[in-house]
């Protein structure tokens, strides 16, 4: 049995040729997922900007609701207040007409009472009016921040697309070397390494580390947990996969260069 520290320096790394194939396959990998990521990364940015300008318009429309709401409640003090002066005409002229002291005292209660009430209208109305005035403003402020938003939205669109169109070529480029790539991988290896892409968020591969320099004691890089000394001997003397007990990634010594050209 050869272990890693029997190896000739000039053997180290090397690979059969299946783990060469996988370690291109994930480079591969790893560019589109960076590519889609960058648009992805791109959409999102517009999503975001999207629902801040769905939620100003929500405010706005809750705003505009309030004004009219606002409005309608001054516009009745209004005619409650126009009504009350009505009355205080007609006290008045009764007040005028009265010859009994009884009828006269309780007339100008009455007309007391009703100017009293007048002035809380009054008040009520202002606060209405003034609550108009600073929704309005407000709505205002709104529109303005919510034109800048839809702006926003529509520059970063066009980034998107933009980014997406620039990639086109190069992530169908990609597409069809990793078609070759697979095309050279036996099916039993390929749905392995495609399972640990989807279990690891497409890292199917994890390099072994040298613990301690001057032991034969690896770990796995994925996940740190340890590896057998047979696993580590059949990596390096057959051409076949194999994998991390732990985390399932396949495993490898030293990435081949001619992978990642």
């Amino acid at each position: 049995m050869i272990f890693l520290a029997d190896r000739p320096a000039h053997g180290k790394g090397r690979m059969g040729a299946t783990l060469d194939t996988l370690h291109r396959l994930q480079f591969i990998e790893d560019k589109l997922r960076s590519l889609r990521e960058q648009i992805k990364s791109k959409q999102r940015s517009v999503r975001a900007r999207q629902n801040r300008v769905a939620k100003i318009e929500r405010d706005a429309a809750d705003l505009h609701q309030a004004i009219r709401q606002a409005q309608a409640q001054s516009d009745k003090l209004e005619l409650d207040r126009k009504a009350r002066e009505e009355h205080i005409t007609s006290l008045r002229e009764a007040l005028n007409r009265t010859k009994s002291n009884k009828d006269y005292a309780a007339i100008l209660t009455q007309l007391n009472t009703e100017k009293a009430d007048i002035m809380k209208l009054e008040d009520e109305t202002l606060k209405a009016l003034s609550q108009v005035d600073e929704h309005r403003k407000t709505e205002s402020e709104l529109q303005a921040k919510l034109a800048v938003e839809q702006e926003q939205v529509a520059k970063l669109a066009r980034i998107a697309q933009e980014t997406e169109a620039k990639m086109a070529a190069k992530l169908e480029a990609l597409e069809a070397q990793r078609t070759a790539a697979t095309d050279q991988i036996p099916p039993a290896v390929l749905n392995v390494f495609e399972r640990a892409c989807e279990r690891h968020e497409g890292e199917a591969m994890a390099q072994l580390e040298q613990v301690h320099p001057k032991r034969a004691e690896y770990v796995c890089s994925g996940c740190n947990m340890s590896i057998p000394l047979e696993v580590i001997n059949a990596i390096q003397s057959r051409d076949d996969i194999q994998q991390c007990e732990t985390c399932s990634r396949i495993l490898y010594i030293d990435a081949p260069q001619g992978a990642l050209a």
